[in-house]
């Protein structure tokens, strides 16, 4: 069974406390009672069910007032900022757009058992990414990234950043492609 860090769902729970004190609540009554269960119990350095945290990802826009792509974005920069400031702050300290890049592949693996991460730079200011091997393809997930990947840009240094989602699995593509623009 492909598998997520624990992680992904403490930075939900710090999301959902920060942004709104219902929408825990008003998760539990969008998510199956194993899907909740998981949201709330999850321990950072467990791994649990990707299904279950995508689904998770998709009720975020619906529990907080907004659309899912939409919720899922803002959860995707919420995310980004709470692992790499409270999880992975030496990445952060080292890091710059070309750094992140590179590592890419492997800062992927240290949150999901499954799924490659390949990053084509095509020129100092943009680069590509896909998404191979991805169990569960999915729209909000798709946004989650857009949100995570800009934002991890940004606290890198990059300006101006810019990402687009334009090939998906949903939409019968062989990867997820991500498109990303800066200076």
């Amino acid at each position: 069974m492909a598998q997520v860090k624990g992680s992904g769902f403490t930075g939900i729970r710090s999301f959902l406390d920060e942004r709104d004190p219902d929408a825990r609540q008003r998760m539990r009554a969008l998510l199956s009672a194993d899907d909740a269960e998981i949201l709330e119990e999850a321990l950072a350095i467990g791994w649990y069910p990707i299904d279950t945290y995508v689904r998770v990802i998709a009720a975020i826009g619906p529990a907080i007032g907004l659309g899912s792509a939409e919720g899922a974005r803002e959860l995707g920069r919420s995310s980004a900022d709470y692992d790499l400031s409270k999880i992975h702050r030496l990445f952060l300290r080292l890091a710059n757009p070309a750094y992140v890049l590179e590592k890419a592949g492997e800062y992927w693996g240290r949150f999901y058992d499954v799924g490659e991460w390949r990053v084509t730079r095509e020129s100092p200011q943009r680069a590509v990414g896909e998404l191979r091997g991805f169990p569960v393809p999915d729209a909000a997930y798709c946004e989650f990234l857009v949100g995570y990947i800009g934002r991890m840009f940004e606290l890198v240094g990059a300006k101006n950043v810019r990402f687009t989602h334009p090939r998906c699995r949903l939409h019968g593509a062989e990867a997820c492609v991500f498109v990303g623009e800066w200076r």
